[in-house]
C-alpha cells in the first residue's frame, strides 16, 4: 500500500519478513518489533541511519555503466520489494549497495570482529 510520496508504506514492503526464523529457532526480527513507517522513526539513530543511506545512495550516478559490479542474488520478496521504490531513478543494485553500504559503516566495529583469518600452508614456517 503506497502513500502519497515516491516512497511505499514499509510494513507493506516487509510482508512476512518479520516471522524470519534464524538458525537458532529465535526470530530474526521479533514480530512485535515497531517497523518504521514513513514520517515516523523510531529513534534518533534511526534518522542518522536514513541520512546514511541517502548520503550513500546519492554516490551512484544515473544509468552510468559500473564494471566492478559482483553478481548477488537477492530474495524475491525483497528484490520486488526495490523494485516498488523510486529513489530518484536509481536501480535495484545502486540501492542495494547503499543499504549495505549503509549497514556497513554503521556496524564496523562488530563486523570486525567477524573477519575471517585465513592460514594456509604458506604462511607457516617449515619445521
Amino acid at each position: 500500500m503506497k502513500n502519497d510520496s515516491n516512497y511505499p508504506d514499509i510494513n507493506g514492503l516487509l510482508g512476512d519478513l518479520g516471522n524470519l526464523v534464524s538458525d537458532n529457532s529465535t526470530p530474526a526480527v521479533p514480530v512485535d518489533t515497531p517497523v518504521d513507517t514513513p514520517g515516523q522513526v523510531q529513534s534518533d539513530m534511526g534518522d542518522d541511519d536514513w541520512e546514511l543511506f541517502r548520503k550513500n545512495l546519492s554516490l551512484y550516478n544515473f544509468r552510468e555503466k559500473k564494471d566492478d559490479r559482483m553478481i548477488c542474488k537477492l530474495d524475491r520478496d525483497l528484490a520486488d520489494s526495490l523494485d516498488d521504490c523510486d529513489f530518484d531513478r536509481k536501480c535495484r543494485s545502486d540501492i542495494v549497495n547503499a543499504i549495505v553500504r549503509t549497514f556497513v559503516n554503521r556496524y564496523l566495529p562488530r563486523l570486525r570482529q567477524y573477519k575471517r583469518n585465513n592460514r594456509s600452508l604458506l604462511d607457516s614456517t617449515p619445521t
